[in-house]
């Protein structure tokens, strides 16, 4: 009994000494040395930008990716002490914020550096909540001036593109749009403001400094890229799209003059800053202004128009007979018009009568003009090879696929009396305008050359009975009072299954044309495809957002 009381006697003395010692060690020991350190402050660095890029901005210098350093709740996990319950509160004091746990999780989980990256939740002009956390006084989470990429509400997602990873990919890298398609332009070499969360020996945060932003200067490699869109007429054209309860469709403004495009609307849209909700879906992905192609429908009437005036085949006076019906090829109107003029024809959008145009001028003057003058090519192993393909060629159905840019080309092209410019690459002959890099600004785009491609007396006759169309025909509510407006209406067949898709192209003002521009609407909420209509949904959306060109931007 006594020698088991002596050896615990031992051990605990033992152990009081170890303490005793560790004491003396930390305290007169290391006691300076901690002292000195902790006045040392360390540092780890972190990028105060998303992404190290360029932007991109719009033809008058705003940036159409977010240039602004705004107040942003930046998350440092490594010195977050209770992970689980700061994401409950901020579930709960953001609930119209998605903070997923399989967002954030990871963050806290799997990164075991000293310093993880940081996890940004952005609260713009939420003064409320910015307000609740700074009084949190929580370790690892900060109020900070921070850069992401894309605004909350960004413009012309479809043609800035995201970014992302390509498989086996390490660093971040332009997937879509200009992003894409400049990645190796835009990338920078360096960030140009850092985030410093200031610590002491111990990676403690020092009370009282916490973090702080330091200004790199700018980085030279970066490249800046001008677009020629105009951000006020792109959200003009956005916002009209989204007021008209547009599903599925798209709009693009070109200058007449330059054929620059100054807008390019698409809806359904994704937002940059959360793509795992929103690009589940494939139509939210798709880009419907540049590379999207479908049928055009009763708008490729006016090429038909154009062969038909210029080669003599017709005058605006000429005289049809509109049974309602070619039975020959089926092809319908919507009613029987009876006797007609090719005038009348063009303003009703007169199908039979277009039939009988089209065969009198034949393939090869067909083709001369859709193909080499107005650069349209057919689907592939479509051709027109019999009349019933000349037929269906003509009213847009079968033949030809195009995109909203190419119509809204081919109505600049009507706009300026014949003279018609080639689109080549349009992502960089239509939309990039200029570059910048190290303060140096260099023209990029070039104007194609024009070439006429009908008579002068063509294109009056042309613009003339577009202009009818447009007062008492089917493209009347596209009209614009105190500007006018010229254009024409399309409603080809979707599918087999009876939807339709709703077309408009056209151009204003009637004096000196300076917007020409195309709508196609291919779902509205609430109504079924097979009840869409040019004239009565496509060309309404054209004359709003002209309207507001017209009279705000003007």
């Amino acid at each position: 009994m006594q020698s088991r009381l002596r050896v615990l006697i031992i051990i605990f003395t033992i152990l009081i000494m170890g303490i005793i010692g560790k004491a003396f060690y930390e305290q007169i020991i290391m006691g300076p040395t901690y002292a000195s350190k902790s006045l040392e402050i360390r540092t780890k660095q972190f990028s105060a930008e998303e992404y190290v890029r360029g932007e991109i901005l719009d033809r008058n210098g705003i940036s159409l990716t977010d240039a602004t350093y705004r107040p942003t709740v930046v998350i440092f996990p490594k010195f977050v002490s209770e992970p689980e319950g700061l994401l409950a509160r901020l579930k709960m004091e953001l609930p119209q914020i998605s903070l997923s746990d399989k967002a954030i999780k990871p963050y806290f989980k799997n990164n075991t550096k000293i310093y993880p990256e940081p996890f940004i939740i952005r609260v713009e002009n939420n003064i409320d909540f910015l307000s609740k956390v700074s009084a949190w006084n929580e370790p690892g989470i900060a109020i900070l001036p921070y850069k992401s990429r894309y605004g909350l509400d960004s413009l012309a997602v479809h043609l800035i593109g995201y970014m992302g990873f390509k498989e086996n990919g390490h660093e971040p890298q332009g997937m879509t749009g200009i992003e894409g398609r400049f990645d190796a332009l835009l990338k920078g070499s360096r960030t140009e403001k850092i985030i410093t969360p200031i610590t002491d020996a111990r990676n403690s945060i020092l009370n009282g400094l916490g973090f702080r932003l330091i200004d790199l200067g700018k980085d030279e490699k970066r490249t800046d890229i001008f677009l020629t869109i105009d951000s006020r007429i792109q959200k003009i054209a956005e916002d009209v799209l989204v007021e008209n309860s547009i599903i599925k469709g798209s709009v693009v403004v070109l200058d007449i003059d330059t054929g620059n495009i100054l807008a390019g609307a698409t809806r359904p849209i994704y937002d940059q800053n959360n793509l795992d909700n929103t690009m589940g879906f494939k139509d939210n992905q798709i880009e419907r202004t540049i590379d999207y192609k479908v049928y055009p429908g009763s708008i490729f009437k006016v090429i038909t128009a154009a062969a038909a005036l210029e080669k003599g085949v017709v005058t605006l006076d000429t005289k049809f007979i509109c049974t309602g019906s070619s039975s020959d090829f089926r092809v319908k109107c919507p009613r029987e018009h009876g006797e007609i003029t090719f005038s009348q024809a063009m303003e009703q959008s007169c199908n039979v009568t277009f039939v009988q145009v089209g065969l009198s001028l034949g393939r090869q003057v067909l083709e001369e003009f859709i193909i080499e003058k107005f650069g349209f090519n057919p689907i592939e192993n479509k051709t027109f090879d019999s009349s019933a393909a000349i037929a269906h060629g003509i009213i847009g159905q079968e033949i030809f696929e195009v995109t909203p840019l190419e119509i809204a080309n081919m109505m600049a092209t009507i706009a300026r009396d014949g003279y018609h410019q080639e689109i080549m690459d349009p992502w960089k002959s239509r939309l990039v305008m200029a570059m910048r890099n190290k303060q140096i600004m260099e023209n990029y785009i070039e104007i194609p050359e024009y070439k006429q491609i009908y008579s002068r007396d063509t294109a009056q006759k042309l613009k003339e009975v577009l202009t009818a169309t447009n007062q008492r025909g089917s493209g009347r509510r596209a009209w614009i009072e105190g500007y006018g407006s010229a254009g024409k209406t399309g409603t080809p067949q979707a599918n087999e299954l009876g939807e339709y898709m709703a077309w408009y192209t056209g151009y204003a003002p009637i004096e000196k044309p300076k917007y020409a521009v195309a709508v196609l609407i291919e779902e509205i909420e609430g109504l079924t495809k097979g009840d869409l209509q040019g004239g009565y949904h496509a060309g309404p959306i054209f004359k709003e957002i002209l309207e507001r060109v017209l009279n705000i931007v003007e």
